[in-house]
């Protein structure tokens, strides 16, 4: 059996496309599916067949997997109905000559999520409201401490309010935009480390920051490598062998690396040497992809091991 007949029967939609991203063969549950004609379809390009917000998200789904050269996932909502598409590259002796998109149906439930994430919205602005009014009028003008605490919440706040409206973009099929704009790295290693500091006291871990004063100017998204860099320390401090210390870095490269920007997480091991790198998380390894981060990681039997995020100035 041929490989078009094997897709023909298979129950779940399937689009493959040609080097140039355009529509090859599609099988009868895509035909079904989003109501498209192979007959008149053949040759359009693969974002073509979709509608306005999924269009726009395959597009960039299958740019990237061709460029990347890896599968890529992406949610698109298409006559009311949400799915979830796996964009994988199709090489040959090493020559990219395809692409094939697999489909598969999301369960039931996105406009109840899209409902449950509008009520957040009245909660979220109360917290913010309270917590704004508690650093004017108490103990935030009296205590450093108590500021700092509320100043940090309110940075939390408003990464939950940023990571809301991405859910309702997501809920709707579309991509999130990527924020581009200039930040300082150094900051958002000091904001990781102030916010889990208290996690690394009760683990009995100790926090080591190497930062430079200021990096400010960096193009790219800052919101997303604070979630990520703490991401990464939450990971760690929850691991059943714990370190003994984690240390913090970030530098700016000179301009023969393109000025790029490299994050650490450095571990020390409580007790014996470390047997391998940290465990790759699926979900996260996703989220640095999105950053346009290179993930490095290594393991030494007397110094420990390190994960290291190299990313390059967005444009």
């Amino acid at each position: 059996m041929s490989d078009a007949a094997l897709i023909d029967h298979m129950d779940v939609p399937i689009l493959v496309g040609d080097p140039e991203a355009n529509a090859v063969h599609m099988n009868p549950a895509f035909e079904r599916s989003f109501g498209v004609d192979a007959g008149l379809s053949l040759g359009t390009p693969l974002a073509e067949l979709f509608e306005g917000g999924g269009r726009e998200a395959m597009l960039r789904a299958v740019a990237s997997a061709c460029g990347q050269g890896a599968s890529v996932r992406c949610r698109i909502r298409e006559r009311g109905v949400g799915w979830c598409a796996v964009i994988s590259p199709i090489a040959n002796q090493g020559e990219q000559v395809g692409v094939v998109v697999l489909l598969t149906e999301e369960q039931a439930g996105a406009d109840q999520l899209m409902s449950l994430r509008r009520e957040l919205e009245a909660p979220v602005d109360e917290v913010e409201l309270g917590l704004e009014t508690l650093l004017e009028e108490t103990g935030g003008r009296r205590n450093p401490g108590h500021r700092a605490r509320l100043e940090e919440t309110l940075r939390s706040v408003e990464r939950l309010r940023k990571s809301l409206d991405e859910m309702s973009t997501v809920l709707a099929g579309r991509q999130p935009a990527a924020r581009v704009e200039p930040f300082d790295p150094a900051q958002v290693v000091r904001q990781v480390a102030d916010a889990t500091r208290e996690r690394f006291a009760e683990r009995e871990t100790s926090l080591q920051l190497l930062a430079p004063t200021s990096l400010a100017g960096f193009p790219g998204d800052g919101p997303g490598l604070e979630r990520a860099l703490r991401a990464l320390v939450d990971a760690r401090l929850a691991c059943r062998e714990v370190p003994a210390r984690i240390t913090l870095g970030v530098r700016r490269l000179g301009p023969e690396d393109a000025e790029s920007l490299v994050v650490s997480v450095s571990e020390t091991p409580r007790d014996g040497p470390f047997e391998s790198t940290f465990p790759d998380d699926p979900a996260l390894m996703d989220r640095l992809n999105a950053l346009g981060a290179r993930v490095h990681a290594y393991v030494h039997p007397r110094l420990g091991r390190t994960t290291i995020l190299q990313m390059h100035p967005a444009s």
